[in-house]
């Protein structure tokens, strides 16, 4: 009887020891696991490259609106060179190096209206004299010849003698019976010059670089 009882026990104890299923458990565990961590890694590796990107084309658009920046035409004060709703690149850096040459054309803070932005043409320099006589621009006394003007302006009110100081620019529009410009407010600060206008992007049908004038 102790004979039975013996191997009864010893027989049921082997058999719980083969049935045990945790080496199966947890080999297959393991490897649910690492899968799970490789496409987690994947997934977060995949939101930092978009994150990158991101910040490469903000930091890129930033920089260009920065030294090139965009402007888009308003108003009939440059006709006919100039129309509304043309689009225009800015050159910023040719502040840094001189300034505008005369003939181009620029962007500027007005200084009759706070917060608004103009595009005339540089005519006068600093240190010149600027005269204006029967629409005619003459600059320290010698007429100046202007190919980009097709009616010069007719009113009285466009005369005057203005006198340039070192940092001062004397800027028209191209319409002149038509443009608000230092014929009405005097020669303005280079402070005040964004930049000079150096393409016109749109319409596409009239992309233009603009070249200096020669005089």
């Amino acid at each position: 009887m102790d004979d039975w009882h013996d191997d009864y026990y010893a027989e049921h104890e082997t058999s719980t020891v083969e049935q045990d299923p945790a080496p199966v458990f947890y080999a297959d565990d393991a490897d649910q696991t690492d899968q799970h961590t490789e496409k987690s890694s994947q997934f977060v590796n995949w939101i930092k490259e978009i994150i990158q990107l991101i910040l490469i084309v903000v930091v890129v658009r930033v920089g260009m609106d920065t030294v090139i920046p965009r402007y888009i035409v308003d108003g009939a004060s440059m006709q006919p060179n100039f129309h509304t709703s043309e689009r225009v690149i800015v050159d910023r850096v040719s502040m840094l190096f001189g300034g505008p040459s005369r003939g181009d054309v620029v962007v500027l803070e007005s200084p009759a209206e706070a917060d608004e932005l103009l595009i005339k043409r540089v005519i006068g320099l600093p240190g010149e004299t600027i005269m204006i006589q029967d629409g005619r621009v003459y600059v320290d006394g010698s007429l100046l010849e202007e190919p980009y003007i097709s009616e010069f302006c007719a009113y009285k009110s466009c005369n005057g003698i203005w006198e340039l100081s070192s940092d001062q620019y004397f800027v028209l529009g191209d319409n002149r019976s038509h443009s608000l410009d230092s014929h009405s407010f005097g020669p303005v600060a280079e402070s005040s010059i964004v930049g000079v206008a150096r393409v016109r992007y749109w319409p596409l049908h009239e992309i233009t670089i603009f070249e200096p004038v020669d005089y």
